[in-house]
């Protein structure tokens, strides 16, 4: 048996009983105390992860965002959570692999709603002043915007010690905008790894190893992930591996970022306009995809081989190009901050779709069809009442095919309360059994390893 032994706490001199000969404090205040070694190791490992802001892609573009502001100041109302935000945005628009090579040129920008260069104001850098949009669209738009929406700073208030010269080093950069950030930085990097850019980590391997190479270190650091892998498979003579990936379609982008203005933004008019485009881009992008050569929208609508159902088709007559301008064009300017026109939306969806078919047509596929696709077959299931609800909300179908659905989903709902009024039980493990259409065959024997039934035959046994 343990000598137990009592001891003065050095912490708040409360006497205590322990086995343990080295211990100091009480329990309750070795709890403390543990907590404050949590605490102090997530503080130091934040203060290592901030040193590598210089070395890290994200913070660079932030650097590279903040100098064309010309001010630290973009970056006024930042919360650890409007951070991780900003860093999903820039992330999400690399993910739409929108750059062509042979252009030189972006399908997509990152949009300011307040504009970074506005006459009297600075536009934030900032989750709820951004969207990802067209190109072309954002550059005719150019500092064009509607008051009362977005997020920007006066230029009359902003500060001397955080403005930013278009000569200022990234290094330096980032020592401002650490300084101005201060403890959200902190805050933010002890639940955010800060990791050093491939990029750069490359461009450092090539300095070290390729010999000869004509480029300076400083100029490899400011070359692109495409140029630099073309140099080091020069040099170890192998062929640049490239991905062969395809652009986001606009409307799958204009869909997400709808859904995501729509959760991040503050309550208000702007955020219900966008809210409210979710069943209109739901319902053109269903359209979209039963057209011809239409490839990339099957996170809109999948197209599971045996599977037959047009839900939106465009009505005889009607130019398909001047409405996919349309659903364009009133996306573009809504998520700019523009009044949004609910009838008129309404009124031009009904205008140029008609609903073929509430429900899909089932009849060619069947089991082995659905397993052999069984992914694409469980994301086509899961689109298939998101679609429908959206042709609900904006009102393309008749009178009479509204009815009949609603009439099978009331039918459904019955049937499925009838179920589960039943209370069934299902099998957990291998001892157990259903409660449904039971039979016991004349030499059964009941296993007491079975829970279920343990609690009725323990009487039993004792009475043997």
């Amino acid at each position: 048996m343990a000598i137990q032994r009592v001891k003065a706490c050095t912490i708040c001199t409360t006497e205590f009983t322990t086995s343990q000969i080295k211990a100091k404090y009480c329990p309750e205040c070795r709890s403390k105390a543990k907590k404050g070694k949590q605490v102090d190791r997530r503080q130091k490992l934040a203060e290592k992860r901030v040193v590598k802001l210089p070395v890290s892609e994200e913070w660079l573009w932030v650097a590279r965002e903040v100098r064309r502001a010309g001010t630290v100041e973009c970056l006024h109302s930042h919360t650890v959570e409007t951070l991780e935000q900003l860093f999903e945005l820039r992330n999400y628009k690399y993910k739409t692999y929108d750059f062509d090579f042979e252009k030189k040129r972006s399908k997509f920008h990152l949009c300011h709603i307040q504009p970074v260069k506005g006459q009297n104001t600075v536009g934030l850098l900032h989750p709820h002043n951004l969207f990802i949009g067209p190109s072309l669209a954002n550059q005719v738009h150019s500092t064009k915007f509607y008051p009362g929406v977005g997020l920007d700073i006066s230029r009359f208030n902003l500060q001397s010690r955080w403005l930013i010269p278009d000569d200022m080093p990234d290094p330096k950069v980032l020592q401002k905008v650490q300084k101005y950030l201060g403890p959200v930085l902190i805050e933010y990097a002890k639940v955010n790894p800060i990791r050093m850019s491939q990029r750069l980590s490359l461009a450092k391997w090539i300095h070290k190893n390729v010999t000869g190479c004509v480029h300076t270190l400083a100029k490899l650091e400011r070359m692109g992930m495409t140029e630099l892998r073309k140099i080091r498979a020069a040099f170890e003579e192998k062929e640049v591996y490239q991905m062969d990936l395809s652009t986001k379609r606009s409307i799958v982008v204009a869909l997400d970022e709808a859904v995501r203005l729509s959760k991040q933004l503050p309550h208000g008019k702007q955020r219900d306009d966008i809210a409210f485009l979710i069943p209109v881009l739901t319902v053109a992008g269903a359209w979209l995809s039963r057209q011809d050569e239409q490839d990339g929208l099957a996170s809109i609508l999948d197209r599971p081989y045996g599977v037959h159902w047009t839900p939106v088709e465009l009505r005889e007559g009607l130019n398909a190009s001047d409405f996919r301008d349309f659903i364009a064009f009133q996306t573009f300017q809504t998520m700019q901050g523009a009044p949004l026109d609910r009838k008129m939306i309404l009124n031009t969806l009904r205008k140029y779709l008609h609903v073929p078919a509430m429900t899909p047509d089932y009849s060619r596929s069947n089991s082995s069809m659905q397993s052999a696709f069984r992914d694409q077959y469980a994301n086509f299931y899961s689109q298939v009442p998101v679609i429908q609800k959206a042709i609900l909300a904006v009102g393309v179908c008749s009178s009479i095919q509204e009815y009949e659905y609603l009439e099978k989903v009331r039918e459904a709902d019955r049937e499925m309360a009838i179920f589960e009024s039943f209370g069934y039980e299902t099998c957990e493990h291998e001892y157990d059994y259903s409660t449904l259409n039971i039979q016991i065959e004349e030499d059964y024997a009941p296993n007491p390893n079975n829970p279920r039934i343990k609690k009725f035959i323990e009487p039993i046994f004792c009475d043997f």
